[in-house]
């Protein structure tokens, strides 16, 4: 079998032709845009992603696929109308103007009542806290609505064969799904006064499930063949990395990023840590995510004038460690701890710094960011730590993590198409009952040397504490 598997990101759409073994036969690739606003506001343009996708499979020349396999970014939110066409931009996960309203849902049915039934602590980027601030804001955009999607991913489902369907895995980032049952929360809905938007959710199916055939004559593919919807993004990467039985955590890095891995049992929603749906109904999806984590390089990137990511990296990691410190926080944070108003900051900047020192802090933050999310995630020790996403392709980034966590780091070959081979898998997994055991061909292992990163991670974590209260008073001069 081979498979057309597409991811929809937050920067841009990856696609690859996939043999069900995991071999990549051809990939093409293409970027969009998000538009973010003050007040916390991140969007996209659905239509953007469905441009991008007619645009990608023609590049493929993806007449060879017996089959389309989706997955993407997730905890969107996406309103559409009778026609199915979209009413407003997307308001993506990282977006937390709703901060108001899920404070006051937090007062109104109580943390303990929200992360039982949930599985997670529903702040800002929580759909019940938008949907909640459409009821406020917009609410005739919400009257119009007849349906709401949740992932990028359910957006191409629905264009590709008319159906409107989610994952499971996908539903748990929301808090719109009862995370023991497996079922939209219809009484938390009510209780909230959002029990309008009932109607308007999709079906819910496990990751991996056959959702219908594509329906359109689309250049460059054959009309009729199935489609079938994996779990969201940090599902399928879990998945592809090997992760998908219990007990192999893994560290991804794109744009955001998380520390994840597959358990019996339910994280500590109170570290952060988000316990999402597996496909096996018996297991748990375990993510403490990091809001921004390699975005932090584009950044430092862009502004400090480095013309490529490996000029930056060689360069920084080539001067000696600093005092300097740097907080990766520039939109907020959601694990270890959950504070949409933190922000990125230099402690300790001084005339003798150069761009190289700031650029070195900010890999060093990043690092200390991923140590201390790992703390939250997983109380057993652990020696080692599969690594994947962009970062993953800096070795020299890759040794900074290995000795800032004490950890064995391993690379996978191909750590590009991860996702894309748990998208496959979890298809295989459902049609042939194999399970998710996968074991990805490692390209790279890094060994942690001895360093003397403890004490300045300490600072680290010391930092934020001290700058928490001053994050929450300069959001109100903006």
């Amino acid at each position: 079998m081979i498979y057309l598997a597409m991811d929809v990101g937050t920067t841009g759409l990856k696609a690859a032709l996939i043999r069900a073994s995991g071999e990549v036969l051809g990939t093409a690739s293409a970027t969009y845009a998000s538009r973010t606003y003050a007040g916390g506001i991140v969007e996209q343009d659905a239509e953007d992603w469905w441009q991008v996708t007619l645009s990608v499979i023609q590049n493929l020349a993806a007449s060879d696929a017996e089959a389309i396999v989706l997955t993407g970014q997730m905890q969107n939110l996406l309103l559409l109308d009778n026609a199915g066409q979209p009413l407003r931009p997307v308001i993506l996960y990282s977006d937390s103007r709703a901060s108001a309203e899920a404070e006051a849902i937090k007062v109104e049915m109580g943390k303990d009542r929200l992360r039982g039934q949930t599985g997670n602590d529903q702040e800002a980027g929580s759909l019940l806290a938008k949907l909640r601030w459409l009821q406020i804001y917009e609410p005739e955009t919400l009257s119009r609505s007849k349906h709401l999607l949740l992932g990028a991913a359910d957006y191409l489902a629905y264009k590709f064969t008319g159906n409107f369907v989610t994952d499971t895995t996908t539903a748990a980032t929301t808090g719109l799904m009862d995370l023991t049952k497996g079922a939209w929360a219809e009484d938390l809905l009510e209780e909230l006064s959002l029990s309008e938007t009932l109607s308007l959710l999709p079906e819910l199916v496990e990751g991996g499930s056959e959702i219908g055939t594509l329906h359109l004559d689309m250049p460059g593919i054959r009309r009729g063949i199935p489609v079938y919807l994996a779990p969201g993004d940090a599902g399928t990467a879990t998945l592809g990395m090997g992760s998908g039985i219990a007990g192999r955590p893994y560290a991804y890095m794109g744009t955001s990023g998380w520390v994840a891995y597959t358990s019996a049992f339910r994280g500590e929603a109170a570290q952060g840590v988000f316990t999402l749906a597996h496909p096996d109904a018996e297991l748990f999806i375990c993510v403490a995510p990091l809001l921004t984590a390699g975005g932090n390089l584009n950044w430092a990137r862009s502004q400090l004038g480095f013309a490529t990511y490996e000029e930056m990296i060689n360069g920084a990691l080539s001067r000696p460690k600093s005092s300097l410190l740097y907080l990766p926080y520039l939109n907020g944070e959601r694990s270890p701890f959950s504070d949409p108003y933190a922000r990125g900051a230099f402690i300790g900047l001084s005339s003798s710094h150069s761009k190289a020192d700031m650029a070195r802090a900010v890999l060093e933050g990043v690092a200390f960011a991923y140590k201390h999310a790992l703390s939250a995630l997983i109380q057993e020790p652990i020696d080692k730590l599969l690594f994947t996403g962009g970062g993953s392709r800096s070795s020299r980034f890759a040794q900074l993590l290995a000795d800032v966590t004490g950890l064995e780091v391993s690379i996978p070959a191909q750590p590009e198409f991860t996702g894309l081979r748990g998208a496959v898998l979890s298809a295989q997994a459902l049609k042939t009952g194999q399970g998710y055991a996968l074991s990805p061909e490692i390209a790279q292992t890094l060994t942690p040397k001895k360093s003397d990163y403890e004490a300045k991670y300490e600072l680290f974590l010391e930092a934020y504490k001290h700058l928490k209260n001053l994050f929450g008073k300069l959001r109100l001069l903006s």
